[in-house]
């Protein structure tokens, strides 16, 4: 294998990786920004937490765990996905100030995501590019291995993600995940004190991490349609430059 096909098959898989990566980040900021994450789908797990079944004590009970009604809960969705998206400083009074703390940390986590999304996606597109353009100069063209084994890679990685979400693994993956994204422990919070536990039991960090995988895979879809059709525009163009410059 010659240098160049080295250089598209590693530049191929970096691409996918790229484009993985990004993906999962784009469905994280899109999960942080929804209302429904801290109202309607919160107080259906903190339903299905506290295994209430009878209609007309669902409510009530929820309301008396959290500590807020339906109506507050949905004012308070929108101010923290307010506060998320950095249109404003203010947080929901209801927070105490480790809570507060604590979403501070998170906000700035959803903010380096969405930018690192941007970045992963624009430099994926930059190596659609380049590596139709080496890939274009191979006396045999077609797909670079280098994208099957950045596929294969992304496979693999998904479905010990999946295992692990569906499974017993969710609580080790939930708290290793914080160890290495915060440097504190205030996302340590005491049910106790602290609403903002009451209102996100793990079931609902569960159904989350499902919905962004489902997201992440359908947005990496469409992505890999058109970083797909970039390379093979882009080839196709470079090919015949090629051939039109080898007839004169």
């Amino acid at each position: 294998m010659n240098r160049m096909k080295w250089i598209t098959n590693d530049l191929a898989a970096l691409m996918i990786v790229l484009a993985a990566l990004g993906s999962l980040c784009t469905a994280l900021v899109q999960k942080a920004h929804d209302p429904q994450l801290y109202s309607g789908m919160s107080r259906q797990a903190v339903m299905d937490t506290l295994g209430v079944t009878d209609a007309m004590d669902v409510s009530a009970q929820t309301t008396a765990y959290i500590g807020l009604t339906d109506e507050e809960q949905s004012a308070f969705a929108n101010e923290m996905v307010s506060f998320i998206k950095g249109e404003t400083d203010a947080q929901p009074a209801v927070l105490n100030e480790r809570e507060q703390q604590h979403m501070r940390d998170v906000r700035g986590l959803v903010l380096l995501a969405q930018k690192v999304s941007q970045i992963c996606m624009t430099i994926a597109a930059g190596l659609a590019v380049v590596i139709a353009w080496t890939g274009a100069q191979e006396k045999r063209r077609g797909m670079p291995p280098g994208i099957l084994a950045g596929l294969a890679f992304i496979a693999a990685f998904a479905g010990l993600t999946a295992i692990m979400i569906n499974g017993r693994g969710f609580e080790a993956l939930f708290i290793r995940f914080h160890e290495l994204f915060f440097a504190n422990d205030l996302w340590l919070l005491n049910p106790q004190t602290d609403i903002l536990i009451r209102m996100m039991p793990q079931l609902l960090f569960e159904r989350a991490a499902m919905d962004v995988a489902t997201k992440a895979l359908q947005t990496f879809m469409i992505v890999w349609i058109l970083l797909c059709a970039v390379y093979l525009i882009v080839g196709g163009m470079v090919r015949r430059n090629l051939t039109e410059r080898d007839k004169q």
